[in-house]
């Protein structure tokens, strides 16, 4: 279980991380370097690594309840909580991390030639509805010219 921090976060991946999440105490560990190592292979940028491991800090967070006990009380843990949500959030403003990590992109095929004359001759592809030439009348005069 190792904990890592040069106070340097141009040195490594690690600690420009662990500068974003703001885990920068070593007297006060929040997330061990495995665990950011996990967000940094999971994510394509440092900034959504950190927003990672942020939400993941805020799940952990919000499980914990507030108490008191006479005049003893713990800490607004919700507070902590969203605290670090709301940083998640300023990394990544468009939520990419809140779906594991997945980031739907469309997929357009056919836009080489070749790949287009392959999805053609594929009969299990989906072919498309619409085709140029699909209305011409055969025999009449050659309008794509």
């Amino acid at each position: 279980m190792s904990w890592n921090y040069s106070g340097d976060p141009s040195a490594s991946d690690l600690d420009e991380v662990r500068y974003l999440v703001g885990d920068t105490d070593s007297s006060d560990p929040l997330v061990l370097d495995a665990e950011i190592n996990f967000a940094i292979a999971k994510q394509t940028t440092l900034e959504l690594a950190a927003a990672q491991v942020l939400r993941a800090l805020a799940a952990k967070y919000s499980r914990r309840s507030n108490f008191s006990a006479g005049e003893v009380s713990a800490s607004d843990v919700a507070a902590i909580a969203r605290a670090f949500k709301d940083r998640a959030d300023e990394l990544d403003p468009n939520g990419i991390t809140l779906g594991a990590g997945m980031l739907a992109a469309p997929s357009f095929g056919g836009l080489v030639i070749s790949e287009k004359e392959s999805l053609d001759e594929d009969d299990g592809a989906v072919q498309p509805v619409f085709r140029k030439g699909m209305d011409d009348i055969p025999g009449g005069p050659d309008v794509n010219g």
